[in-house]
């Protein structure tokens, strides 16, 4: 995450958690990924009450 010791140790639990959970949100690789677009065709059929596509 880029802190020191000593900078850790100087965090509450809660800034620390915080600061964890901003790490793991910048660095997820999974995070960015889209849905395609026959995924979103997908849904959008499901979404008007079509699940099957029929």
């Amino acid at each position: 995450m880029g802190l020191s010791p000593q900078e850790v140790m100087g965090l509450s639990i809660f800034e620390y958690l915080a600061a964890l959970d901003g790490f793991i949100q910048a660095n997820d690789p999974e995070g960015d990924k889209k849905l395609s677009e026959s995924e979103k065709d997908e849904l959008w059929t499901w979404l008007n009450g079509n699940p099957h596509g029929d």
